[in-house]
């Protein structure tokens, strides 16, 4: 009996050791990864920005670990909803971000998302939409039906805020909120900084607009009711098959 109660321990211990790396997330104040894309596609010879680029067939690839792995894929207002009201999200949660709006979100990403049955949120450029190499109004409500995708502002003109006078800064951040509630026709529950830049003003018009929560680019994981206007996101970069599945599985230990 001695025997089978020492071993019934050790299963136990076992058992609770297996799932250690996500338990962060059943509380809150949680490690949740909030993972950052722009292009999906091959980069452009002429781009001088390579590392906003990345070709369909390894963001496939990540998506494919995220299901393996069984990873818990939420909308990025799920993530704000669950700061703002204080409850936690289940383990192993994380959120995939597309910012600008491009045409190949539409076309790549988003076909892809359903082919995996993930969720995302595009963060467009109200003034960029229906032009040459961004999506159409019509691809936005479509979109925002689908149930894959939620819609979020990344403002009328994709300006830095740090350089606009306050009531410029107010029609950037709230006005625009509006504005693609129209477009879309659903609830506009979360902003995007245009470059990550933005003063106190900003964060401030931010929370008093209607948003649940805005996201940054100051990198790291742990997610918290004090950072629930700079949301932190990760940059995944090109990596993909087993080396992003331990990158990923890392990002929940992170202290950052």
């Amino acid at each position: 009996m001695a025997y089978q109660g020492r071993y019934l321990k050790i299963i136990i211990f076992l058992t609770a050791l297996s799932g250690l790396f996500c338990a962060w997330e059943s509380v809150q104040a949680a490690n949740i990864p909030v993972l950052m894309y722009h292009y999906i596609e091959a980069p452009l010879a002429t781009t001088t920005l390579p590392g906003l680029y990345l070709e369909p067939q390894i963001f496939e690839s990540q998506l494919q670990e995220i299901k393996k792995n069984e990873y818990n894929v939420v909308f990025i207002s799920e993530v704000a909803d669950s700061l703002r009201q204080s409850r936690s999200l289940p383990k192993c949660s994380l959120a995939l971000t597309f910012d600008d709006g491009y045409e190949d979100f539409y076309t790549k990403a988003f076909p892809l998302l359903k082919k995996y049955n993930l969720k995302g949120a595009l963060y467009v450029i109200i003034n960029r939409l229906d032009t040459p190499g961004y999506v159409t109004r019509a691809q936005v409500r479509e979109m925002a039906e689908s149930g894959f995708i939620e819609i979020g502002s990344h403002t009328f003109n994709h300006p830095d805020l740090r350089t606009k006078k306050y009531k410029d800064a107010v029609f950037e951040i709230r006005d625009s909120r509006a504005e693609l509630e129209k477009i879309s026709g659903y609830p506009v529950r979360t902003f995007a900084y245009p470059y990550g830049h933005f003063n106190a003003d900003d964060l401030s018009i931010a929370e008093t607009s209607g948003y649940w929560g805005a996201v940054s680019v100051k990198p790291g994981v742990s997610q918290s009711a004090d950072n629930l206007w700079q949301i932190k996101r990760l940059r995944p970069g090109q990596l993909s098959g087993q080396a992003f599945s331990d990158w990923l599985r890392e990002s929940f230990r992170s202290k950052y």
